[in-house]
């Protein structure tokens, strides 16, 4: 399997644009949560405030000094610790709420963007790049802001308050903390310079071992088929290696981080200490001011530590939202060689010298020209590989031709794209139609069963409508899976259908419900039926036969046949066929 080409991920600038629009309607509620986070740091300053005065009392006491205030203090210290858990509990309840609901917003947009995204740019990119940005990478966002935010907002409240009381202790306190900010600084540079680009590594690999497995377990009859079982499973073991290389290099790179930490803590508790002794054996300070001065130290110490700590999981939860938002923000370049107004004269589609190749090697469509008119059915015939579903792809826009170009009188939403693979979503019957549209009646829905010509299975089922289909529940065979898909198109009444091939996995006994269903749920509208059998092509309006991704008979069945060209062969070796 060749490397693929990953969905794009955001810079930071694209991040924070999308966070400050997000919070539109929702910032008093931020502002909120700051105010009590900062209440909390305050009230949480009081503990060694109370405690230096507690110290200065007893001491008080022991030298036969009165003091009066003891029981007072302490009554005092116990309020301000209840009030500071009190601030924590109701802050982490409003962060949470408010954290939350934004993070429901930024995965239904994700999942938007994602469903608007071209074919070819998920085809590019693979199905576990996907599938492990809307998983993995919102569960870590989810996981890890609403615990994050808390104490990054308390730390960084924290710091400046301490900063200023030691300060009114004594200055010379407040220096001695500050021998430490340069050990922080280095730190934090040198964490900033690194980090970024090992979490974003290891989110990346983390990506391309999903595609591995996904594409493994989705193509299992391939590669027991053709017997490639080993080499998938060196695949996923090597990219299972590379994700634990990429996770001891972040290990690597915390332990690093905590070990200057350590060390800048030890040599400023020590600073401030030996300052301490020294002001106290020189009668400018108190043995509680001095124990003040300690605790605050340690305490500011630790709003640090956990910038430092919640750093370390911020990195990672910001590469997971900037690989979200990377997709919430992507737009799939317009290209030149398309149109949205058509040719006129009554046509949908105009195709004017068409090519088109998967790769710049091989061309899988050349020169192809071709007109569909409104509510002409066309259908195409050709051998495997002649290039009849690149074709389908292209007039549904989700491909994009590399020469020529492709007009169109009508919006790539008006266009109906069905395939031969059977989709059931997991839910009822009715769920599954009203995909389609969401505001259709009862009456509709039974209504879009009758044309196709699946109201009575569905009547027959349990619970008719409402009867629970998909994975863990009733299975459809793939003949009613395609009646749910063509009632579908009957619901979104599409200006132009595209059928590829989309009765070609039904038996031969259900073969012609299905293509006589086909017909009904295009209607009056514009279709292109790439034929999976002769007799549906022969009920079409006109008929493209194809060859080595050129067109090289275009006419109605009886033209075509009486041109005795190679859809004449074809028919022919086909009715014989039939008569067996």
């Amino acid at each position: 399997m060749s490397s693929k080409a990953l969905l794009p991920v955001a810079d930071a600038k694209q991040v924070t644009a999308c966070l400050w629009a997000m919070s539109k309607g929702r910032r008093w509620a931020w502002v909120g949560v700051f105010l009590l986070f900062l209440l909390e740091s305050m009230t949480s300053l009081i503990v060694p405030l109370v405690i230096g005065r507690i110290v200065d009392d007893l001491v008080a006491q022991q030298t036969g000094a009165a003091s009066g205030t003891l029981t007072l203090k302490i009554v005092l210290l116990v309020i301000a610790a209840a009030g500071a858990g009190l601030c924590t509990w109701l802050g982490g309840v409003s962060l949470a709420w408010v954290a939350e609901t934004l993070i429901a917003e930024l995965r239904e947009d994700f999942v938007a963007a994602a469903l608007k995204l071209r074919r070819s740019t998920l085809e590019g990119a693979g199905a576990g790049d996907v599938i492990t940005r809307a998983s993995d990478d919102i569960s870590e966002v989810s996981d890890i802001l609403p615990e994050v935010l808390p104490k990054l907002f308390v730390s960084v409240f924290t710091l400046i308050l301490i900063s200023a009381t030691m300060t009114v202790l004594d200055w010379r306190f407040f220096l001695a903390f500050l021998i430490i900010v340069p050990f922080y600084v280095i730190t934090i540079r040198w964490y900033r310079r690194t980090a970024p680009q090992v979490y974003r590594q290891q989110r990346a690999v983390e990506s391309v071992r999903g595609q591995h497995i996904l594409g493994t377990i989705e193509n299992l009859d391939t590669v027991a088929a053709h017997r490639l079982g080993d080499q998938q499973l060196n695949l996923i073991a090597g990219s299972s290696w590379d994700k634990v290389r990429w996770a001891m290099r972040t290990r690597i790179v915390q332990n690093r981080m905590f070990g200057r930490l350590n060390f800048a803590q030890a040599v400023g508790l020590i600073t401030v200490l030996v300052v301490g002794v020294w002001l106290a054996s020189k009668g400018q300070a108190t043995a509680g001011m001095v124990t003040s001065a300690a605790l605050l130290f340690q305490r500011v110490i630790l709003p640090i530590q956990q910038m430092m700590i919640v750093m370390d999981e911020l990195q990672a939860a910001i590469s997971s939202l900037s690989r979200l938002v990377g997709v919430i923000e992507h737009r799939d370049v317009e290209d030149k060689t398309e149109s949205a107004q058509g040719p006129g004269n009554g046509s949908v589609v105009n195709l004017e010298g068409v090519g088109f190749g998967y790769s710049p090697e091989a061309n899988v469509l050349e020169d192809v020209d071709l007109v569909i008119d409104k509510g002409e059915k066309v259908a195409v015939v050709g051998a495997t590989g002649s290039g009849k579903s690149t074709l389908a792809s292209l007039i549904a826009g989700i491909y994009h031709p590399h020469k020529g170009s492709i007009g169109r009188a009508i919006p790539t939403s008006e266009i109906a794209f069905l395939s031969q693979e059977s989709h059931v979503f997991i839910g009822t019957v009715r769920s599954n139609l009203l995909l389609a549209d969401p505001t259709a009646t009862e009456e509709q829905v039974l209504n879009a069963l009758r044309v196709v010509g699946a109201d009575q299975w569905v009547a027959g089922l349990p619970d008719g409508l409402d009867t629970e289909v998909g994975h863990g529940h009733m299975q459809l065979d793939p003949a009613h899976a395609q009646h749910l898909a063509l009632a579908r198109v009957v619901l979104l009444q599409p200006q132009l259908a595209i059928l590829d091939e989309a009765t070609a996995e039904a038996d031969s006994a259900d073969a012609e419900l299905l293509d006589q269903a086909s017909l009904n749920a295009i209607g009056s509208g514009a279709a292109l039926i790439i034929a999976h059998r002769l007799s549906q092509a022969s009920r079409a309006d006109r008929i493209i036969m194809m060859k080595r991704g050129r067109i090289v008979e275009n006419g109605t069945h009886e033209e075509l046949l009486g041109s005795g060209g190679e859809y004449a062969i074809l028919w022919n070796a086909w009715t014989v066929g039939s008569r067996r």
